[in-house]
């Protein structure tokens, strides 16, 4: 389960080389600005659908006096204006981030994938004679090219995606809890049984299908090479 899972993460990790280690910290860090600009995101929604619906009520109230003062504004039009342009630009912020997050995460699993695959096939060209005849090469060519392969894609880019959705969540469940705990609470609660049954109901055929794409993996290069 969970503790399996959690280990093979760690064993991974000390294969992974001191400057992947520092980019992976950086990468922490950009999911936490954008985490931050998700929260300011959201924040802006509650004044802006106020401001479309009632916006003599956001006019007349104090926590919007220095932003008013700040714009020189004096009607509910200009107001509107100043929340559309305030709103749109950190939408499209947000965006960008996200879309320079998926770019990063993407880049920095497949460059610690090939890193992976190197080392995997710089140890095995210095060991012994003795264990190059008795192993098969299929086993040395699939873990190089394809095994490596599936940990980018079935390892690090989901561990990545886990991370910076885990962190978003919380962001975004800090603000909703401000505005409506009780709604964000039982939102949470609903989707995590959900996803809780999913996990439940399609861990073990996931764990199986692994184990058998490895073996058959293996006989296909083999019979390959074969053949």
């Amino acid at each position: 389960g969970g503790d399996r899972i959690g280990t093979l993460l760690l064993r991974l990790w000390r294969h992974v080389g001191p400057r992947r280690r520092a980019q992976f910290m950086l990468l922490l860090g950009l999911m936490i600005v954008v985490s931050f600009a998700e929260m300011l995101t959201i924040g802006a929604v509650l004044p802006f659908l106020i401001a479309l619906t009632s916006p003599e009520t956001l006019l007349a109230n104090p926590l919007a006096q220095p932003f008013i003062t700040s714009f020189d504004i004096s009607s509910s039009g200009d107001l509107m204006l100043a929340l559309t342009i305030v709103f749109g630009l950190a939408s499209l912020i947000a965006g960008l981030l996200r879309l320079g997050l998926l770019w990063a995460s993407t880049q920095l699993a497949c460059r610690t994938g090939a890193d992976l695959s190197i080392n995997i096939y710089r140890r095995t060209l210095y060991q012994p004679y003795a264990v190059h005849v008795s192993r098969n090469t299929s086993e040395v060519i699939s873990g190089v090219n394809i095994k490596a392969n599936h940990v980018i894609s079935n390892v690090l880019s989901p561990a990545l995606t886990l991370v910076s959705s885990g962190i978003m969540m919380i962001a975004v469940l800090s603000v909703l809890l401000m505005v409506n705990y009780v709604v964000a609470l039982s939102a949470l609660a609903g989707f995590g049984l959900i996803y809780g049954v999913i996990v439940r109901l399609t861990r073990k055929n996931l764990v199986a299908n692994s184990e058998r794409t490895t073996i058959e993996l293996n006989r296909a290069i083999k019979a390959l090479q074969e053949g």
